[in-house]
Order: structure tokens, then C-alpha cells, then sequence
């Protein structure tokens, strides 16, 4: 369980965490601004309301990472920046959603670092 400053203004969620450990410890992150959320599995589940506590404590996100992802709930709040899926199991293309989808081809953290990399330069 971890909330953790990934360099670059990333916070890796990783579960099993609850939505408000997530926000409390994002309050203390010292991550900076704009943030990418990276998160895996199961956690993409607390995406809204870590969407909520960024906007509650005025952080700019610049996009989400959901890595083999139980999808999240879309809301009108959320997202309200680019998610790309980082997938082990499909090709590239876009889900349902329309989101970007990235095969991961093998090495998960690479293809994350490759989607980190593409959001930090656009």
C-alpha cells in the first residue's frame, strides 16, 4: 500500500488503499505540480475521489495512468485530464471510453514510462 513521489510529478497509487488514505497522503506528497496519477489494478477504482482531493488542494493534473485497470467509474468531475490505459493483455488502440489504450509488450514499467514521458512533453 503506498502513495509514492515517482520523480516528474508522479504519484504511483498502488492498492489496496481506501479513497481517504489516498487523499491524506497526497496531502502531505511533495510532488510537483502538474501531477500524472499512475495507478494499478484495483486502485484505479479511488480515481475520482483522488481527482476530488487534487482539485480540493488546487493541484494541477496533467493526466492519469491506469496500468491493467478494473476501470473507474466515469463522473461528471472526473477525469478531467487524459487517461491512457497501459495494458498487459491488448494491443494499442483506444478502449470504450475512448481512451488511449498502450500495450505494455512485456515490461510494464517501461510502457508507463514511455506514457509519463509523452504527457510531460505535450
Amino acid at each position: 500500500m503506498s502513495v509514492e513521489n515517482a520523480g516528474l510529478g508522479v504519484v504511483d497509487v498502488a492498492a489496496p488503499m481506501e479513497a481517504k488514505a489516498v487523499c491524506a497522503a497526497l496531502i502531505g506528497a511533495a510532488v510537483a505540480p502538474p501531477l500524472i496519477v499512475v495507478a494499478h489494478g484495483d486502485a484505479c477504482q479511488l480515481l475520482p475521489a483522488v481527482a476530488l482531493s487534487l482539485r480540493t488542494q488546487h493541484r494541477d493534473t496533467a493526466g492519469y495512468v491506469l496500468v491493467d485497470p478494473d476501470a473507474p467509474p466515469s463522473t461528471d468531475t472526473w477525469p478531467e485530464a487524459p487517461v491512457t490505459v497501459v495494458s498487459t493483455t491488448q494491443e494499442d488502440g483506444t478502449s470504450l471510453r475512448g481512451w488511449q489504450v498502450v500495450s505494455a509488450e512485456g515490461n510494464v514499467a517501461k510502457a508507463v514510462a514511455r506514457v509519463v514521458t509523452q504527457i510531460l512533453l505535450s
